[in-house]
């Protein structure tokens, strides 16, 4: 919003209430109420959300908001407000680039020239801004290493918070270890993934969110949008204006695909189709850059609707996710049998269940004969499928019953089946937060932060459920 400039006649009246701010005298100028003030002193008027935004005095805060909301106007007006409220206060402004960063200092600069005070660096930074109360407004780039020797700042504002990479993030914790500031992160959506994404769908953070999508937002208009949809396609407006984490052909997953598939509890299956549960287990094994994961998926089945002219009931497989888990890297090699051993025996049949057939698939790719021949001795009786992983289009028998498996067919029947609706994901099931993250993090190109030892475990195992029940790539009635 663009605030007018005051006239001659209010500059010293407004100057002589911020210096008394400076001097500590009693008439400091500012009220208890950030809003109240900005409208006063800046005759700025903010909308319900800013207000609402601007007044939140939380410890950590995150903003998710469309473009050209009043994001970087809002964020200025808040760090302004406490670093003439608290005199020596330090205020650090972050972004990508040091210029998005200072394109908050700009507009603070701005406020506070609008206030009369004198505008004027630290004598240290380039981008800079010191107050006659020895506050300072410093606009950083999101270096880690251009963060450290600064302490105990009051506030610290992350723009663009979503293209700020993680080492950034942990490098920021130590300014406000003693200092008892605040951290705001604000920013619009850049896919599903990454630090920002991740303090957003974290409901249980104890973070204060707000969200300006851009239907909120009165400065932008229906037809404004409407025009911008037409011009760049509905999922670019998602992101860009509608607040949504959108993967854009990145991630192998939507946020929205992962969720519908946790579950709290499963199902009951019906008596009569408990026989044919079966167990598929998926083994990435890995050393010392990768972790050795494996992971559980129980074929559990449920009644369909009945057929009014055969009489008979249809039948439908879905996968659940009930365990997971990876070795610490450098793990010794001899560790793993007894991995295997260990999972197997969480779904060995109790007494009076039928028995049936438990499939392991190992990823075999380099060395993993060794540990395929280990575990074959250690577990005589398990199923064990050594595969070796490709980036081929077919399918081949290997000699000693080994399969050569092209790695984007793993990949596409693991997202077929989260896209059909045919796997859950239980979340009391030891490993969800891991493989969650994961599965959130994942793209096909293999291009993310985290690992993906779980998620390539997950696909084998989906792979191999999928090859022998046909139905999990079909939607289900």
């Amino acid at each position: 919003m663009p605030i007018p400039s005051p006239t001659r006649k209010t500059i010293p009246r407004v100057l002589t209430k911020c210096l008394s701010a400076a001097t500590g005298s009693p008439d400091l100028g500012l009220s208890d109420d950030p809003v109240a003030w900005a409208q006063k002193a800046l005759n700025f008027i903010a909308d319900p959300k800013q207000a609402e935004i601007l007044s939140c005095a939380a410890s950590r805060v995150i903003v998710v908001t469309s473009r050209q909301v009043g994001k970087s106007t809002i964020a200025a007006l808040r760090a302004l407000y406490l670093a003439l409220r608290h005199a020596g206060s330090l205020i650090l402004m972050i972004g990508p680039v040091g210029s998005q960063a200072g394109e908050i200092l700009g507009k603070a600069t701005h406020f506070a020239a609008e206030l009369g005070l004198p505008i004027r660096g630290d004598g240290i930074n380039e981008r800079s801004l010191q107050l006659p109360n020895g506050s300072r407004l410093i606009a950083r780039p999101a270096v880690p290493q251009s963060l450290r020797g600064y302490s105990q700042a009051r506030l610290i504002i992350v723009d663009e918070a979503a293209y700020v990479p993680e080492a950034t993030y942990r490098a920021m914790s130590p300014i406000l270890a003693t200092g008892d500031g605040s951290l705001w992160v604000i920013s619009t959506p850049n896919g599903p993934s990454g630090r920002f994404a991740e303090l957003w769908h974290d409901l249980t953070n104890g973070w204060t969110r707000f969200s300006i999508p851009a239907e909120e937002c009165p400065r932008l208009s229906p037809t404004f949008l409407a025009a911008e949809r037409r011009l760049y396609g509905d999922i670019y407006c998602a992101q860009e204006y509608s607040c949504q984490f959108i993967a854009a052909g990145l991630q192998l997953l939507t946020r929205a695909q992962i969720t519908a598939a946790i579950i709290t509890k499963p199902a009951e299956v019906p008596f009569q189709l408990r026989e044919k549960t079966r167990i598929y287990l998926g083994l990435d094994l890995g050393k010392r850059q990768d972790h050795t994961a494996i992971v559980a998926l129980e074929l559990r089945w449920r009644f369909g609707p009945k057929d009014n002219v055969t009489q008979g009931i249809a039948q439908y497989p879905t996968l659940l996710l009930s365990y997971s888990t990876r070795l610490p890297l450098d793990t010794e090699t001899t560790r793993i049998p007894q991995l295997v051993r260990d999972t197997l025996q969480r779904y060995s049949p109790t007494y009076g269940e039928p028995p049936r057939i438990d499939k392991l698939l190992v990823d075999a790719t380099g060395i993993g004969h060794t540990i395929v021949e280990l575990i074959r001795k250690n577990q005589p009786k398990a199923h064990v499928q050594p595969v070796t992983l490709t980036n081929g289009h077919v399918e081949r028998q290997l000699k000693d019953n080994y399969l050569s498996l092209p790695r984007p067919d793993l990949i596409n029947r693991l997202k077929m089946v989260f896209e059909l609706g045919n796997i859950q994901l239980l979340d009391s099931a030891p490993g969800f937060v891991d493989i969650e993250r994961e599965l959130v993090q994942f793209k096909p190109s293999g291009d993310q932060q985290e690992h993906d030892d779980l998620v390539i475990a997950l696909s084998m195992a989906v792979w191999q459920a999928a090859k022998d029940y046909p139905d999990l790539l079909r939607a289900a009635a």
